[in-house]
């Protein structure tokens, strides 16, 4: 019984801990983009601000963030290890139809 506290405190920590947010700013119009981490698929959705954004919920993962033009050419942007408790947003920039992370200073 004295594990079970500790275990029990680290489940509801974690259910605490924010969702990885993402934003993808794109140069040009996009018919779609999706996030995808570990096999789970979720749309980008557009903000007032012109970037797209998406959040994940999920438990540590890895993927990536598919771009879809209008023309039906794509963009993928790979996306590293991600976890709850990220303060950053995973900022990423499209252009000229290639893909890249923006990192922190």
């Amino acid at each position: 019984m004295r594990l079970a506290a500790p275990i029990l405190l680290l489940t509801g920590l974690s259910a605490c801990s924010p969702p990885v947010i993402f934003s993808v700013s794109v140069d040009e119009d996009i018919r779609s983009g999706t996030l995808t981490l570990n096999g789970a698929s979720a749309p980008l959705m557009r903000n007032v601000d012109g970037a797209h954004w998406a959040k994940w919920d999920g438990s540590d993962a890895s993927g990536t963030i598919r771009i879809v033009f209008p023309d039906g050419a794509t963009a993928v942007c790979e996306v590293g290890y991600v976890t709850h408790g990220m303060m950053d947003v995973q900022t990423y920039v499209v252009a000229d139809r290639v893909c890249s992370q923006v990192r922190g200073e």
